[in-house]
């Protein structure tokens, strides 16, 4: 599994849209989190749409949290919460009438606990559906519209900074399906932190606190969650949405300890695999001490670790005192590692 080629978004999806109506004021885009549609003169709706999972190795409970949250954290992007849900079931026949209304009790539950609220939508089983991923949400918010933000509007001149650690959900997981193996090689402590930290792969936390620093002012112009491709694919996606350059210090780039040895345990680069969790901030550069200090105080990781540039600059990686290209994100390997180690009967 891993995102669709950056020339397809652009010259399939983003042109063939259907009827178009003047008040989408965002569409499909490469890089892009949600869609944007004008409701009035003051209020518009960000939609978002994300995969649902159901992943045995790691819990029912555990499936149901990704499967909301990082809907949610595409939506958390505008600086909004979600506040409705359209949920589309397309279940294996091997889910039993339990395991199904376990996971929809934590759907209930998560649900509940960001305010949003499930409207509907579909339910079905497929005799030959054997993916962990089992259909799809959308979620909708509604808002100020002069005050929502998009990956897209990223300024020349803004700093660069990135929430908590890269590589967590990734890690967490791995951590938790192929517990045993990272217990020997690794830990009873890194494991316990591994798994907690898969219990912190929200960022409406941060949505939270930027809707509340850009109250009097717009300080943070853009914001973008971190999927596959990892923090460096996020940071090439955001700065290709805003149609700018940008420029990173690797070295500068948050990667905790237990994240660190889990990716190399398993043949990863944390800088490179799924992120959720972590998410990339596009600020004024007045302003910054501002953003960190504030995130900091409710005990949230915040990392200074780049800026953006004009487009004509480039997209570079500071490794070693040298500056290497930064190229779009291709095929997530923490798929492949995944399949590999369930076929090998790890665990």
């Amino acid at each position: 599994m891993s995102k669709i080629a950056e020339h397809m978004v652009e010259d399939l999806f983003a042109r063939q849209l259907g009827f178009r109506r003047e008040k989408v004021l965002q569409g499909p885009g490469y890089g892009v989190d949600c869609a944007l549609i004008e409701l009035s003169d003051k209020q518009a709706m960000a939609v978002a749409s994300d995969p649902l999972s159901f992943i045995p190795s790691i819990g029912v409970k555990e499936s149901a949290y990704i499967s909301v949250h990082l809907a949610a954290n595409d939506i958390a992007t505008t600086g909004c919460s979600p506040q409705y849900g359209q949920f589309v079931l397309n279940l294996p026949a091997s889910i039993s009438e339990g395991q199904l209304k376990e996971y929809w009790y934590y759907i209930n539950e998560f649900s509940a606990e960001i305010g949003l609220h499930i409207t509907g939508g579909h339910t079905g089983f497929d005799a030959h559906q054997d993916s962990t991923i089992v259909g799809a949400v959308t979620m909708f918010a509604i808002g100020e519209r002069d005050n929502l933000l998009l990956s897209s509007q990223a300024q020349v001149g803004d700093v660069l900074l990135m929430t908590k650690s890269a590589g967590l959900i990734a890690t967490s997981v791995l951590a938790m399906s192929f517990s045993n193996h990272v217990k020997t090689n690794l830990g009873a402590d890194i494991l316990d932190k591994l798994i907690s930290n898969f219990w912190d792969i929200s960022v409406l936390q941060e949505a939270y606190l930027v809707r509340g620093i850009n109250v009097s002012e717009k300080i943070v112009h853009a914001m973008h969650d971190v999927t596959e491709g990892g923090i460096l694919g996020a940071i090439y996606e955001m700065a290709t949405a805003s149609d700018i350059g940008v420029k990173v210090v690797e070295e500068a780039i948050a990667v905790n300890e237990e994240v660190e040895k889990t990716a190399n345990l398993f043949g990863l680069d944390a800088t490179k695999i799924i992120g959720a969790g972590s998410m990339l901030i596009a600020c004024s550069p007045n302003e910054k001490h501002q953003i960190l200090e504030k995130i900091r105080a409710n005990h949230i990781q915040c990392t200074e670790i780049g800026y953006f540039c004009p487009k004509e600059e480039g997209m570079y990686v500071l490794q070693n005192n040298k500056n290497v290209g930064l190229e779009s994100p291709g095929v997530d390997k923490y798929w492949e590692v995944f399949a590999k180690c369930i076929q090998d009967g790890l665990s």
